[in-house]
Parts: C-alpha cells; sequence; structure tokens
C-alpha cells in the first residue's frame, strides 16, 4: 500500500477527529482508513490511536509525527506542482563528454542544431580522448568510440564509423604500392595511440581476416593530426570517414588496398546508471542519432 496514501489518511484522522470523518473527505470507506492507520502503526511500531466507543485520542506518538506527516506532504504537493509548471522544452545545462577530433567535425554542428532548437539550454562540452569519469565529472551524456569496457553506465549503440586505409598519390608514387596487407611492412605507417592492441592493424576481404604488424616514426592520439600527417606525405594511416571521406573525394588522399576492408568501429551513447535522463540529454541524443544515420550514409557511397 502507498506510503502516502497511509500519511494523507492519518492527517484527515488527525485533523478530523475521527475515521469518519477522514473517510468522507477522502471519498473512501471507513474500513480502508482503518487499514491504512494500521499500516503506519506497524511501520512506526507504536499505536497512534486509543480508541474506544464513543471517542477517538491520539497517543503522544502522533502528536509528534502529525507536523512532520504534513511536511512531507506538502513537499511532494510542491514537487508535483514545479513538474506540472515547468517549461515544455528542456532548459538547464547540458554538460557532453566527447572524444577531440569526432566532437569537433562532427559533434558541434550538432551542438548548433541544437542550441538553435533550445535556447533555454546550455552547453558545456568536454573534449577528451580519454574515457572521463561521467559520475565525477558531472557529465550527462557522453559519446564513446569503439569497444566499451565494462561499466555501470547505461549504453546505446547508435552507429558506426567506417574508416579508411589512406595515402597521398605522392607518397604512393614514392613507394611501393601494396598488394596485400603484408606489404604495408615496407611503407611508414602512423599510428594512433589508443589503438589497441597497439602495433597492430586488422582487415578483413573475401580470404578471412588478416592482421599486420606495423611500423613507422609517427604515433599520435589524435585524428585531424593523423590526417595533417598523411597530407604531409608522411606515410599511411588508418583514418575515420570524418576525416577522410572530403580529403579522397577531392583527391588529395587515395584508398590504399580497397579489396581489404578496415573494419567500422561502434559508436555508442554512455550514460550513468539513472532511472531519468533529462529532457535536454534526450533531445540531444535524438539529434546525435539523426546525424550518425546522415554520417553513414555519407561514408557509403566511398569505396570500401
Amino acid at each position: 500500500m502507498d506510503r502516502l496514501d497511509c500519511l494523507r489518511a492519518f492527517v484527515k484522522v488527525m485533523e478530523g477527529g475521527s475515521f469518519s470523518s477522514a473517510a468522507r473527505d477522502l471519498g473512501l470507506g471507513q474500513p480502508a482508513v482503518s487499514k491504512r492507520i494500521a499500516v503506519l502503526e506497524r511501520e512506526f511500531g507504536t499505536q497512534l490511536f486509543m480508541r474506544n466507543t464513543r471517542k477517538l485520542t491520539p497517543t503522544r506518538e502522533a502528536h509528534r509525527i502529525y507536523d512532520l506527516a504534513r511536511q512531507a506532504l506538502s513537499c511532494i504537493e510542491t514537487a508535483r506542482a514545479s513538474v506540472a509548471e515547468a517549461p515544455a522544452g528542456p532548459t538547464g545545462t547540458l554538460r557532453l563528454g566527447v572524444p577531440t577530433s569526432f566532437g569537433r567535425h562532427y559533434i558541434m554542428p550538432v551542438i548548433e542544431q541544437y542550441l538553435r532548437a533550445y535556447p533555454d539550454v546550455k552547453v558545456d562540452v568536454r573534449f577528451s580522448e580519454r574515457n572521463v569519469d561521467l559520475v565525477e565529472d558531472g557529465i550527462e551524456l557522453a559519446l564513446r568510440i569503439g569497444r566499451l569496457e565494462s561499466s555501470s553506465l547505461k549504453a546505446r549503440r547508435i552507429g558506426t564509423v567506417r574508416r579508411f586505409l589512406v595515402a597521398t598519390p605522392t607518397y604512393l608514387r614514392r613507394h611501393p604500392l601494396p598488394q596485400l596487407p603484408g606489404d604495408l611492412k615496407n611503407l611508414s605507417c602512423i599510428g594512433y595511440a589508443r589503438l589497441s592492441p597497439a602495433g597492430q592493424w586488422a582487415f578483413e576481404s573475401e580470404l578471412g581476416r588478416h592482421v599486420v604488424e606495423i611500423a613507422g616514426s609517427l604515433v599520435v592520439d589524435d585524428a585531424d593530426a593523423m590526417k595533417q600527417a598523411v597530407l604531409q606525405h608522411l606515410g599511411v594511416a588508418i583514418l575515420p570517414a570524418w576525416c577522410a571521406t572530403e580529403a579522397i573525394r577531392r583527391g588529395e588522399m587515395e584508398v590504399v588496398l580497397p579489396e581489404f576492408t578496415v573494419p567500422a568501429l561502434p559508436l555508442h551513447a554512455v550514460y550513468p546508471d539513472t532511472q531519468w535522463m533529462s529532457l535536454r540529454a534526450r533531445c540531444f541524443l535524438d539529434l546525435v542519432v539523426v546525424s550518425a544515420n546522415l554520417l553513414a550514409e555519407d561514408a557509403a557511397r566511398l569505396p570500401a
């Protein structure tokens, strides 16, 4: 039985002086009121009313509980009224955690749409390549690329990120063109510092999965820096779609080993394991999902 209903019955009995008066005010039968008082007496471990055939007398414990019960019911009504009067649209500050390069190229345009649609929200964005502690940093929603580690966070998969092995035409003219993944040992490979396992690239083809050891003189932890290194003809790199697609279309880069696909990475939205996600976070996540689908469609137009 709902404890709030029991408290309401108790307050009505205290104010009306009888179970029958409380029953009329609450639109209940007298036995229902008696049952609710009995629940409270079991809950508090004490008798609340002395009963005889002519009179109902509150005990000392009932008088002590009465003011607290009224305060509790008043707080509930205040909370209910504040929700009912709340603005229809999202408000407050939305704190996000996003990967650095991905955030620059992909999330900032989404934030622009979001702020135009919901001007009453402020957005606080934290850019980082590491997986920050959402609870400690007060982050409502984070986006993560790649395999998720086990945690207490809630996760929703919202898409995939295609990746491409690329180099500039100038670099490829200067070096032997690879025919198989194993030929990459003859090229300078620009590595990503957060790659796991380190120093290995994986490919898929009709012949199965291929894992090769890579070597090179440059390792970075930012996709934009990797792209810049490729454009400076320093070697080959595996770049995410948001960094590679336009450069490939313009002819600044070429897809290397097009018959061998670089496995795509999952894109997840993660958030603390709380009962409710705020309206501002839900609205932002909806925009991200739509944009993720557009990103995937755009990358799909390129050769695998």
